[in-house]
């Protein structure tokens, strides 16, 4: 196991194979002892805040065991600087230190709405953090309905820890001030995990890498070797950019794209067209041919859900069958995407879920692998659909849909499937809303030509056009080991292409949160009224002495059970209770949907006190009393 003490990364990793695989890493880093243990964690001082929010040692090693490097240069960018140490501004990337002392000292200054807890281990050994956000007064948080919003299961995809971090600031530095904010937390949870892979959200923050997902070693480019052509960064300047070299007029595949008044991009042109070849920044490691092709991880978390999982493609014996890319050894292979999958199967009055990446941008739910009019229940289709425009309405996305449908055909493609995917596993078995939303548009502002595509010259243009400079990575000449003279430059990969500039992010993170809090608003909750009691006259053959009426409102938008959720059983029916006094015959079972009322009566026998407690009773819509007497 591994240790992350406050302000310091350490790293290593603790075996997840048996000692007959390769996978198993150092001994070294299994000898360190953890200083944190998984659950609710005392709320301390974090003290003052860290004297750096990057590591100060020269070199980070990512876990696991490589055919390359796992040693890079720590980069200390200045997209992740503060603008004031110990003060709270989204004009910045938070790294994981930051992020750590940002969620300790919350839960140190407001224990009355925020817990803190560490809800398992990375790949890496790291502890995963979450809160816990709801007025502790009005009940427990599992007494209410609740909403799950969590960033950066891919590593590089930084700007959804940012929208995560935003909604948990908002809450929680809103809560006494704001009083729409202290109705939400006087009746709703909100669990908040910013950063559910803190190793690739690490490497990309600390390091020039970056990854599709998660940091485990894998065979990429299927050569028996794993991670063995990682980038380098051979100019040095915190990136792994775009290589050209220049080999003469129609010698190469590339030429400046003239379109661009900056001159930053390049066209494709096709071979013994152009004056350039390009390459990816790096070197040919494994002598294949390919450029860095091979580097650090290469599974993704999110295709590693269970429902309609899939084996990779080179665990298919057939040879033959519908495969998917990424998807790990078996479903919940991945601790990150196991942690996820435990803490919302023990906490299942959770009806709500964005599990939230980069960079499409799009509200993106279910199905994956079949039309939503064939495959969903209409009444959650509709509910769905009112989500997508009411999404957009907050955001501006282009994009909002099914995955299957609107996300593979937005540029013309035909319906795709993908398997083990986080929201049909969410609608098809959780039976919740699940979306997971795709924040940022990789700098596609205009679209100069009208072709509904947006080509790097646009995005050079757009940012000339708007005095950003800071977009693309000036072409700088290098003395390349293998190739020789060339040049390195183009978009920046980080904070432009896969990420907004540091000084966009909060707009971006703070129209996603919106969106959040909206779903959060929406959850079903039980409102409890018009109870009353009616003495019984005379003996009753089931022994009542009384009977009580009462009504059970849905008071959200979202029903206490969608219809997949019944269909699945995941969700008991909502009921009524009564407490202090022996119910007879049957309890009432029932469902709500948004807005809708039932009525409900019970008979009882009365006990020693002449006072009860009547219950609404509902998993996803929480709890409501009311008291009354027995005359």
């Amino acid at each position: 196991m591994a240790a992350l003490a406050a302000g310091a990364l350490v790293l290593g990793a603790a075996p997840l194979w048996g000692s007959d695989r390769a996978d198993l890493l150092d001994s070294a880093a299994l000898s360190s002892t953890p200083t944190y243990t998984v659950g609710l964690q005392p709320p301390q001082d974090p003290g003052p805040f860290p004297g750096s929010v990057t590591p100060t040692s020269p070199t980070i090693t990512i876990a696991g065991q490589r055919d390359g490097e796992s040693t890079f240069k720590v980069v200390k960018y200045d997209q992740v600087q503060p603008k004031k140490p110990g003060q709270m501004d989204f004009g910045h990337y938070h790294t994981g230190i930051e992020i750590q002392w940002w969620l300790r000292k919350w839960a140190h200054e407001r224990p009355d709405i925020v817990d803190l807890h560490i809800v398992g281990e990375s790949f890496s050994g790291q502890p995963i953090y979450q809160v816990t956000i709801t007025d502790k007064s009005t009940g427990a948080d599992t007494d209410k309905p609740a909403a799950y919003f969590e960033g950066n299961r891919h590593s590089g995809e930084v700007s959804s820890a940012e929208s995560s971090l935003w909604l948990a600031h908002h809450l929680i530095t809103q809560a006494g001030r704001d009083q729409k904010v202290d109705k939400l937390l006087d009746e709703k949870t909100v669990y908040i995990r910013p950063v559910n892979n803190p190793d690739g959200h690490d490497m990309y923050l600390y390091t020039a890498q970056t990854n599709r997902s998660t940091v485990r070693p894998y065979d990429t480019d299927g050569d028996g070797k794993r991670d063995e052509d990682p980038g380098e960064d051979l100019n040095g300047d915190g990136y792994l950019s775009q290589v050209r070299q220049y080999v003469g007029a129609g010698k190469g595949t590339h030429v400046v794209d003239e379109r661009d008044p900056a001159r930053n991009a390049m066209l494709n042109v096709g071979a013994g067209k152009g004056d350039y070849l390009m390459f990816s920044e790096g070197t040919d490691n494994d002598g294949d041919g390919r450029y860095d092709e091979d580097g650090v991880g290469g599974l993704d978390l999110h295709r590693n859900y269970p429902y309609n999982w899939h084996v990779m493609p080179e665990d298919d014996a057939t040879d033959r069958n519908l495969t998917q890319g990424g998807a790990g050894e078996y479903p919940l292979s991945e601790p990150e995407t196991r942690h996820v999958y435990t803490w919302l199967m023990s906490h299942t009055n959770i009806g709500a879920v964005n599990s939230m990446d980069t960079r499409v941008p799009m509200h993106l739910r279910g199905p994956s692998t079949c039309d939503p009019v064939e495959c969903m229940y209409s009444t959650d289709r509709k509910l769905y659909e009112h989500f997508d425009k009411a999404g957009v309405s907050f955001t501006g996305y282009r994009h909002a849909g099914s995955v299957y449908i609107d996300y593979a055909a937005r540029n013309g493609g035909q319906p795709t499937p993908l398997f083990g995917h986080g929201p049909d596993f969410g609608y098809f078995q959780y039976g919740a809303i699940w979306y997971g939303d795709e924040i940022w548009n990789g700098g596609d502002f205009t679209d100069y030509d009208k072709d509904g595509r947006y080509a790097d010259w646009e995005r050079s243009r757009w940012c000339a056009e708007n005095g950003r400079t800071n977009c693309f990575l000036p072409w700088t000449k290098v003395e390349h080991p293998k190739l020789g003279a060339v040049e390195i430059g183009g978009i920046n990969p980080k904070f432009w292409s896969q990420n907004p500039s540091a000084d966009l992010i909060g707009e971006w993170a703070t129209n996603q949160a919106r969106f959040n809090l909206y779903l959060t608003e929406s959850l079903p909750q039980v409102d409890l009224s018009d109870v009353q009691v009616k003495k019984l006259k005379g003996a009753q053959g089931d022994g009542a002495t009384h009977e009580i009426t009462a009504s059970v409102r849905n008071a959200g938008r979202i029903p206490t059970a969608l219809e997949q959720a019944k269909e699945n059983k995941i969700v008991a029916p909502d009921t009524v209770k009564v407490e202090g006094a022996r119910a007879v015959g049957a309890a009432p079972q029932f469902y709500l949907d948004g807005g809708d009322r039932q009525k409900v009566r019970l008979r009882v026998v009365k006990a020693a006190t002449d006072t009860i407690t009547v219950k609404a009773v509902s998993v996803r819509g929480g709890l409501d009393s009311a008291s009354a007497r027995l005359n």
